[in-house]
């Protein structure tokens, strides 16, 4: 039988729908945009310690990110970049914070396929935030099966070393993602006791949130003092009034770690002793 004549419109209509799901099978097929790094327009009172914790980052990561030292002060009305996971794994890779930088204090490990941060840490004696620290990465980080990730050492988490001590300055170091951070040496051996505590009940490990996170000398603390009043930085005392200057207190790196303090820090002379500041924990003496 022959098929009825149809005019250029019923053809049209009764083909819409065909074209229309070869659009979308062509739109679903075309490449996707990466997720890329965020411009960040600092606020008054933001550090890059707080821009980073804000986005599930290490501070490390977005300083290298951006080139920039760890401690660097950003200023209000400044862009800073805040970049993806997989871009700060880069950045640090590629400045040799990251895994290429493990051999001296930790193994390279190659992830496979079902494997997490979570069942690495645990399968090296380690805690999560220990392993995701050591490589710049967000706790809840997804690995991919064939990258290579760091394994930290038990000295570069700081398990099981002595405090080193410097005879010249009578001032002990705490081990830190930033590097070594002078205390005085009562209040690091017993800060140190309550850290190992933490990694042995809780899982967490403590540690200063940056390298002027410990002692100051009265011209760091009045730098830091001058940033404040300016509306450029975080908090801090008067030069001359700051227990930092005396080597007794720490700035610690998440609030998680105040909570861990706030539990146990008694039994080790530490307490926090500013209401207002979370991060802000000073040595009483036990």
């Amino acid at each position: 039988m022959r098929e009825p004549h149809r005019t250029w419109g019923e053809n049209l209509v009764r083909a819409a729908p065909i074209v229309l799901l070869g659009v979308i099978t062509a739109l679903a097929a075309w490449p996707q945009p990466a997720p890329a790094a965020v411009a960040h327009v600092v606020q008054p009172g933001e550090t890059l310690w707080s821009i980073a914790v804000a986005n599930n980052l290490t501070t490390r990561t977005v300083a290298v990110f951006n080139g920039l030292s760890e401690d660097a002060m950003v200023i209000a009305g400044e862009t800073v970049q805040v970049p993806t996971v997989e871009e700060g794994a880069a950045a640090l890779a590629s400045a040799g914070a990251g895994s290429s930088s493990v051999a001296a204090s930790g193994v390279d490990h190659l992830v496979q396929p079902g494997e997490s941060l979570s069942s690495i840490a645990v399968a090296n004696g380690l805690t999560v935030q220990q392993v995701a620290s050591f490589n710049g990465l967000s706790e809840d980080a997804l690995l991919i099966a064939g990258e290579t990730i760091g394994v930290p050492a038990a000295s570069a988490t700081g398990s099981g070393t002595a405090l080193a001590v410097d005879t010249s300055s009578g001032l002990a170091y705490l081990w830190s993602p930033a590097g070594s951070v002078p205390l005085d040496p009562a209040a690091a051996s017993s800060f140190e006791a309550m850290r190992q505590a933490s990694l042995s009940q809780f899982g967490v490990d403590l540690y200063p949130g940056g390298l002027l996170s410990g002692y100051r000398t009265y011209e760091q603390q009045a730098s830091l003092y001058d940033l404040f009043l300016s509306g450029q930085g975080a908090p801090a005392n008067p030069p001359g009034t700051s227990s930092h200057e005396y080597g007794a207190a720490v700035d610690l790196a998440e609030p998680v770690m105040r909570d861990i303090v706030d539990q146990i820090g008694g039994s080790y002379g530490w307490a926090g002793t500013i209401p207002s500041e979370w991060w802000h924990v000073a040595y009483v003496g036990g």
